[in-house]
């Protein structure tokens, strides 16, 4: 799912430069350490949180395919 990964460098970019940091790999870094350090955990809110983020990518496409397809009909009527 090449779009998703894109989707996620961007954010990571815009989230970094919000944070007025020099790359977004110092964010990572940082995020990283964090979770280490924070044990089990935070590595499991971690896992729910990347589940959720697909899910919602997910429910996103559903509802454009579903407003296109509402376009799509709503001509025909």
């Amino acid at each position: 799912m090449k779009s998703g990964k894109l989707s996620a460098d961007w954010e990571k970019i815009t989230r970094s430069e919000r944070l007025g940091l020099a790359s977004p790999n110092v964010l990572y870094r940082w995020k990283q350490t964090q979770l280490e350090e924070s044990g089990p955990i935070a590595s499991t809110l971690e896992a729910r949180v990347h589940e959720l983020e697909v899910e919602l990518q997910r429910v996103i496409r559903e509802r454009d395919i579903l407003k296109k397809a509402l376009a799509i009909f709503g001509r025909n009527e």
